[in-house]
């Protein structure tokens, strides 16, 4: 018997090391980047243990517009840095490729999946409440805070942006799992609902309001569109109103829209103010549009695009300090600027495709984590930092999955309770 028990869990010995991976990643994500890092490693083997099994993967259109999105941003540095490729971020999105391949070898069942959602809702959880008592103790100095467009502390190395979006990707996981609850447990989900989108309110992350309102819609719309249209009726002019409500009772949200206001009369004037940060983003949009007017085909390559970049704000911006010249704050714009058309085909493609597969199109999971997602790569850069990058990548794979495992076993996703 002993001898049977060790051969079985040499058995899952694999298994628990892809569970160990994912932990890391999320706790990573928000603690810490080697932890993420050593998740992304410890996947990693995981995969190529498992690679023979995943090969039909990579023959997909999707899959291969993942592919070329990861690989021709690789290659275009290392034909303009040569052996120094490995200083620039064409190599960190080789992790575009791995978090689809490690989810489809890992095959997690329909338990696995909502254990996986649960752990994401209690890790999320503690970084709202980590967020919100910073709040709570320096709430009489939030005022100037807010005025000052800055935003109460938040884990993740302090990036607002990808904190708000995973609260509202936790809110689709948690509407998930509350469809198949019963009794308290979906109590406490709408519970945690309701303090994901009072908390994204009180952070103010333009990034995060948005993507919480489309993925309301979507969610709502998928949800009662073919049996009750006339809930819609009344659900989607609440949700207009959200907004509202939270000017008129969140003052950090007033003083954030107050701020962007402020903000917005400046910047469209070609004015630069230190510490405006919305004129940051719209000047690095002006920087990308003349460098994609001047090189429209083949762009200037992804490792030579901050210097041409630099290069705009020294003589259009000349008061602005070195720190705050960005790369253009849109994913197209950074794609286009760096490879040109084809790169621009490439995005292009692996926004749409989605879209156009009846599979994909239908599943509202994955809808509403993806539309909201690229709907920001016109004025965000989700692809261009680790934490950013796994956030994506690692949920866009995730929901990809889960579209798959519905189709395939939807028997097994119906009648599972958590």
């Amino acid at each position: 018997m002993a001898v049977e028990n060790t051969y079985l869990s040499k058995e899952k010995f694999p298994e628990w090391l892809a569970i160990t991976g994912v932990i890391l990643l999320i706790t990573g994500f928000l603690f810490n980047r080697v932890v993420n890092n050593l998740g992304a490693i410890i996947i990693g083997l995981y995969t190529l243990y498992k690679i023979k099994e995943i090969l039909p993967l990579f023959k997909q259109r999707w899959m291969i517009s993942i592919i070329l999105l990861s690989v021709v941003p690789l290659l275009s540095d290392i034909l303009t840095e040569g052996f120094g490729f490995y200083h620039e971020r064409g190599i960190m999105k080789l992790s575009l490729i791995l978090f689809p391949s490690f989810i489809f070898a890992l095959k997690p069942n329909a338990r696995s999946i909502n254990n996986f959602m649960i752990f994401f809702l209690l890790v999320m959880l503690i970084s709202t409440l980590y967020s919100l008592w910073h709040y709570i103790i320096s709430y009489d100095n939030m005022y100037l805070t807010y005025k000052e467009s800055r935003v109460v502390s938040t884990l993740s190395t302090g990036d607002h942006i990808r904190i708000s979006w995973a609260s509202v990707i936790s809110c689709i996981c948690a509407y998930y799992l509350y469809l198949k609850s019963t009794g308290i447990k979906k109590k406490i989900l709408i519970l945690y609902i309701l303090l994901q989108v009072i908390f994204i309110h009180i952070l103010g992350s333009k990034t995060g309001l948005i993507s919480l309102y489309l993925t309301c819609l979507l969610l709502i719309s998928y949800s009662v569109y073919t049996n009750k249209k006339w809930v819609l009726i009344l659900i989607v002019p609440l949700i207009l109103i959200m907004p509202v409500i939270a000017y008129k009772s969140i003052p950090s949200f007033e003083q954030r829209i107050n701020f962007i206001k402020y903000d917005y009369e400046h910047y469209i004037k070609g004015e630069y103010k230190e510490g405006l940060s919305d004129a940051v983003r719209y000047f690095s949009l002006l920087a990308g549009k003349e460098i994609i007017a001047t090189h429209f085909w083949l762009g200037t390559s992804f490792s030579r695009l901050q210097y041409y970049t630099d290069e705009w704000y020294k003589k259009n911006i000349p008061d602005m300090g070195p720190e705050n010249f960005f790369l253009p704050s849109s994913e197209l714009m950074i794609y286009w600027a760096s490879g040109g058309v084809l790169c621009l085909l490439i995005i292009l493609f692996h926004i749409l495709y989605p879209f156009f597969n009846s599979d994909l199109r239908k599943n509202m999971w994955f809808v509403s984590f993806f539309l909201p997602a690229v709907f920001s790569f016109m004025y965000e850069t989700h692809l261009e930092g680790q934490l950013p990058l796994f956030l994506y990548g690692f949920f866009c794979a995730f929901f990809w999955y889960l579209t798959d495992y519905e189709n395939r076993e939807p028997k097994a996703i119906l009648l599972y309770r958590p």
